[in-house]
């Protein structure tokens, strides 16, 4: 699986040099924080330092998709290409996200430029944006290029 997490973090890395600009001097989100899930696949945490409960954080997580059968050993095999990124944030307790429209705003515009479908997902009030709560998080939307010639590649 080291091929199919390279082109991941890969991904991550450019994306995270990206938002730490736009972050840069930003009032609510200033952090770009890179991670891994428990199966390697990379995290970017976007904060203002406090990761908390309650906090202004936006996770982006960049997986590979999952071949539909195992090889020969019975092993699990993702494809190099294409990937999803998942793009996350908790609700307050109206159900509106933490986070600014202009934070959220710049995660999703950079995030439509590597060209990979994102899949959105609102974690509720009062759980803190972390793997967990992503795994547990259904998907509210899922944004695909309408134009597929060569994605991911």
């Amino acid at each position: 699986m080291a091929q199919s997490i390279a082109k991941s973090m890969a991904e991550a890395r450019d994306l995270a040099s990206v938002l730490s600009l736009r972050y840069a001097h930003g009032a609510g989100i200033n952090s770009v924080r890179q991670a891994a899930d428990a199966q390697g696949w990379p995290m970017l945490f976007l904060s203002n330092g406090s990761e908390a409960e309650g906090a202004a954080v936006i996770v982006l997580r960049i997986k590979g998709l999952q071949r539909p059968n195992p090889d020969i050993f019975n092993q699990t095999q993702y494809a190099y290409a294409p990937h999803s990124l998942e793009l996350a944030y908790e609700l307050d307790v109206n159900g509106k996200p933490i986070p600014t429209a202009s934070d959220l705003f710049k995660a999703m515009f950079e995030s439509t430029k590597t060209g990979i479908a994102i899949l959105q997902k609102e974690i509720a009030n009062g759980t803190a944006v972390s793997e967990a709560s992503m795994n547990a998080a259904a998907v509210l939307s899922e944004l695909n290029d309408l134009y597929w010639p060569n994605k991911g590649v």
